[in-house]
């Protein structure tokens, strides 16, 4: 890192002066490999499962074939830890360096951000040993099958949910609260939930984060680079991923508008629905291409309110079905509602996703979706 300490200097500097601020950063180099088994993980050292092998062949493969390249990797702990890529030019880690800025000040300053868990770094490490000590307790091959439970459900996790009530009607609170479960195998619950909410909130606030990194990164190298390289860095800016692209525009309307003090105030009190559904524009969904496809009537609609439901939606459900608990009037029955009509659910999925919730309530459990029940139950997976 000796190559990169006075411009990280002037970047910092840089950085406090346009009225950011941050815990300390520690950067590592590091090789491409090691970037891709961090992310596939979330953080480094957390307990092992088959499905990090999975997504990191996936990264590591899209990355082989160039389809896209993890420049950097950041995370939100006290002091924050950032790894650039050794295979970078020089030019590219100065980018990066400044982006990380920008995530490091958003993890300080967002309100969401504040209640996160800074620790979780030391966390994730320390329940990668209680479940080793279980495997070893319980046998690996039950632990593991327990763990394949729990991150099926731990979907259903909202960080930002405040509300006893609303938690209940989520699935992984729910049976945390009430699942007949050992007492080694509440705490794996509890273990996974709080890592699941960790996550869930650097998903809920993905565009407004990396949003502002890449603002930030570019108000702070607009005088630091010369022309050549500073064409260069707006060809990148357009050409970088989905979140990336859409928060670094509203950004930027934010500051057309109102000022960079008003940029500070929204990544401080801001996160990716308040933030779409305040600053999109007409202007920007065209601009940014931003559209409905409608599969029926093979057309897209650019349509503002249309655009915003869409990745609003997205936000609150990351992608995922809204299953809510219901009350049921038996006290050993677990009831699900697919609170979507109108988006059909694939059987094939409906059945994992119930067998692992049996496996943890350990009595029937029923979904109501598609117009149907669907049942698990000791025989197996139903419909009625």
């Amino acid at each position: 890192m000796d190559a990169y300490r006075a411009i990280t200097d002037r970047i910092e500097t840089l950085a406090r002066e346009r009225g950011l601020s941050f815990d300390p950063v520690y950067f590592r180099m590091t090789d491409s490999d090691e970037i891709a088994e961090v992310a596939s993980m979330g953080l480094p050292n957390r307990f092992i499962h088959w499905y990090w092998g999975g997504a990191y062949k996936e990264l590591v493969l899209q990355q082989n074939k160039e389809l896209f390249s993890i420049l950097e990797l950041v995370l939100n702990t006290t002091p924050s830890h950032a790894f650039l890529r050794r295979s970078n030019t020089y030019l590219q880690n100065v980018l990066v360096i400044a982006h990380v800025y920008g995530h490091v000040d958003f993890f300080r300053n967002n309100h969401w951000f504040a209640k996160s868990n800074k620790n979780m770094l030391n966390q994730a490490e320390a329940h990668a040993r209680q479940i080793r000590k279980y495997e070893g307790l319980y046998t690996r091959e039950k632990v593991e099958a327990l763990l394949d439970a729990l991150l099926t459900v731990a979907g259903t996790v909202n960080a930002f949910e405040r509300s006893s009530a609303e938690r209940r009607k989520r699935v992984v609170y729910y049976l945390e609260e009430k699942a007949p479960l050992d007492p080694w195998e509440q705490h794996m619950l509890q273990m996974i939930r709080e890592e699941s909410e960790y996550f869930d909130l650097i998903q809920r606030t993905h565009i407004i984060n990396e949003g502002w990194a890449t603002f930030v990164e570019a108000e702070l190298l607009r005088d630091i680079l010369d022309t050549p390289a500073w064409t260069s860095l707006s060809v990148q800016l357009s050409n970088r991923p989905a979140p990336y692209t859409i928060g670094h525009a509203l950004f930027q309307q934010i500051k057309h508008e109102r000022g960079f003090d008003s940029a500070l105030q929204t990544r401080t009190y801001y996160e990716d629905v308040r933030l779409i559904d305040e600053v999109l524009t007409d202007d920007l969904v065209r601009r940014l291409d931003l559209f409905v496809y409608d599969p029926k009537e093979k057309q897209k609609s650019y349509d503002l309110q249309q655009v915003k439901e869409m990745l609003i939606t997205q936000k609150l459900y990351k992608g995922e079905p809204h299953v809510e608990v219901e009350p049921s009037s038996s006290p050993k029955e677990l009831l699900l509602v697919h609170q979507e009509e109108d988006k059909k659910l694939d059987p094939k999925r409906v059945g994992l996703f119930l067998k692992s919730v049996h496996s943890l309530w350990r009595n029937p459990v029923r979904l109501r979706a598609n117009g149907k029940v669907y049942v698990f139950d000791r025989r197996g997976f139903s419909t009625s």
